[in-house]
């Protein structure tokens, strides 16, 4: 019993707050720098930002979630920022000793190639919307919280950004089979 004497109702929500989004944030991380070690690091950087801001009470409850997905992101930037954005290379020998079979999996490979490519061709705000809504699942609301924009610009963004995307996969034969 004195040992929660000494525990403060900020120790309570940041831990519940870790437990809760570290993987979320990490997934986040990894899928930007695709390298687990970085993602690792970046995502302990996150915590340790958000953790002094818990305990002074500047975060809002209900926008604890939004906040550390922004402080997430920015991290990323910021580190790309720094030293440029470095390729990660892959070589075939490593991804087959994985277990990684080449003759089954190359279809898949080369569709996500076109597909990263075409979404590099989207602007910065289009893609971050896209991988929020469509690879990380979140809700309208949850992006609109994230981006700082209002729901339905996230929306049209949305909208726009899949148009975009479609229209650049077309042109690129992605769908001619």
């Amino acid at each position: 019993m004195r040992l929660l004497k000494h525990v403060s109702k900020a120790d309570i929500t940041f831990d519940k707050i870790y437990k809760e989004l570290w993987q979320k944030v990490f997934r986040f991380i990894y899928y930007k720098v695709q390298n687990n070690e970085e993602a690792e690091e970046l995502t302990q950087e996150v915590f340790q930002r958000v953790l002094p801001q818990v305990k002074e009470g500047n975060i809002n409850e209900n926008k604890i979630k939004a906040y550390v997905f922004t402080a997430a992101r920015n991290i990323v930037y910021d580190t790309w920022r720094k030293r440029g954005r470095d390729l990660k290379v892959v070589h075939l020998d490593e991804m087959r000793e994985k277990g990684f079979e080449l003759e089954y999996k190359n279809r898949v490979v080369e569709d996500n190639i076109v597909v990263n490519e075409a979404m590099d061709k989207l602007q910065d705000h289009e893609k971050e919307v896209l991988i929020l809504r469509i690879i990380k699942g979140y809700t309208i609301s949850e992006v609109s919280e994230i981006t700082k924009r209002p729901e339905g610009t996230v929306k049209s963004l949305q909208f726009r950004a899949l148009q975009k995307l479609r229209d650049i996969l077309d042109e690129g034969g992605f769908f001619d089979e």
